[in-house]
């Protein structure tokens, strides 16, 4: 393409001298996006434990090789897992409370819409000190990370951290 302004090494993806030339010594970021999941984890793996670049991610179809991979400290980007996410989240249409990631065991990212009851409150009012924090807020169709003292509008989307063991205690706050 015209647009392109990098530059084109070729060669095998996850031959060592390749990667080198291709600057991974130097690299803050890579990202393994070829149509083969093994060859992504392969120079992904590559990145992280031979060249130490801090942040590799590697897309993968396989969720049950995707999720070996996180276990492993390499961050992946599951298609099949984000088009059921997709899935689901039509299927559901507009409901209230859902669980969006699995942090390990012991935290849960929550995806929440406000319920008309609670248009007013302040979001100050949903943190829990170290079990249960507002991340983000979604209105009318823009992100922020909100100020503690501004109030809840009905059908905002709340972006919450929650600690496994308080997911009742949250639903409960949130009157869901």
């Amino acid at each position: 393409s015209e647009e392109f302004t990098g530059r084109t090494i070729c060669g095998v993806g996850y031959d060592k001298d390749v990667l080198k030339q291709a600057g991974i010594a130097s690299a803050d970021v890579v990202i393994g996006c070829t149509s083969s999941d093994s060859l992504n984890a392969v120079v992904a793996n590559i990145a992280k434990n031979v060249f130490h670049v801090p942040t590799v991610i590697a897309r993968m179809y396989d969720p049950i090789r995707a999720r070996m991979f996180e276990s492993m400290g390499i961050y992946t980007v599951s298609i099949t897992r984000l088009g059921l996410d997709n899935v689901m989240e039509y299927l559901e249409g507009n409901r209230s409370w859902r669980v969006i990631r699995k942090l390990g065991n012991d935290v849960q990212l929550v995806k929440v819409r406000i319920p008309a009851s609670l248009e007013g409150k302040k979001y100050s009012e949903f943190d829990v000190a170290g079990k249960i924090s507002l991340i983000a807020v979604e209105r009318h169709g823009r992100s922020f990370v909100p100020e503690r003292d501004m109030c809840c509008e009905y059908n905002d989307i709340l972006y919450l951290s929650v600690c496994s063991d308080c997911m009742e205690r949250a639903r409960d706050m949130l009157q869901l």
